[in-house]
């Protein structure tokens, strides 16, 4: 099973974008919990030119599309920032609009995620004192646009990929940055949050037993 976990890059007015800490984090260094799937995780930027609307979605969307093609995941989980939320919150549905326009005039108005037992997740995430939520909108950006046209393809090409979606608030770094009265969650905090939620993604998926050989060079790296 392959695991596609993506963030987007700062944009806008913010010199920092909390997916793309958390997702070089994880890069950087996977937590314990994981490394028996390292082999099935693949963390990634969706890229995109912020110049207006046009380029974004036009620029997002070959992004996405060189990603899925390389990978080919069988679940995806992409992240984004939502700079006014407190809580983490998993995404239930996604419509067909961006930014007023439709994202696919042939598509249906909107799909559920199909990332299972959501509710499930938002009460293992809180009980882990994780503010967690399930959020009934995701917007009508770049956020809402990935979980739509993934979950369009998957129907289109009859496959049964599951797709969610998954908003963060700001760290702490940001609000530093940015110098504003915004709520925050520490980084460390949202890796404990993405972890439960691949362990989540795989359910069922025994993970590699641990031996040494997992470790073999990483202090060279």
């Amino acid at each position: 099973m392959r695991l596609l976990i993506t963030g987007y890059p700062p944009f806008d007015d913010y010199p920092l974008n909390s997916t793309h800490q958390l997702i070089e984090s994880m890069k950087r260094d996977l937590p314990h919990d994981l490394i028996g799937w390292r082999e099935s995780l693949i963390f990634e930027i969706v890229d995109f030119d912020n110049t207006d609307s046009s380029s974004q979605k036009r620029t997002m969307l070959k992004s996405y599309e060189k990603l899925m093609a390389k990978h080919d995941p069988d679940v995806c989980v992409f992240c984004g920032q939502a700079a006014s939320r407190t809580w983490v919150t998993l995404e239930t549905i996604a419509i067909n609009i961006f930014k007023g326009d439709r994202i696919d005039p042939e598509g249906p108005p909107a799909y559920w995620a199909t990332l299972p037992n959501q509710p499930e997740l938002v009460e293992t995430l809180k009980a882990e004192e994780i503010p967690a939520k399930l959020s009934h909108h995701a917007g009508t950006h770049l956020c809402n646009h990935i979980l739509y046209t993934a979950l369009r393809d998957a129907e289109r090409e009859g496959k049964k990929r599951v797709a969610g979606f998954l908003h963060l608030p700001m760290t702490a770094s940001q609000v530093i940055a940015c110098k504003e009265n915004r709520a925050f969650i520490p980084v460390s905090m949202m890796r404990k949050a993405l972890t439960l939620v691949i362990q989540h993604s795989l359910a069922g998926q025994e993970p590699v037993e641990l031996s040494e050989s997992l470790f073999k060079g990483e202090d060279d790296a």
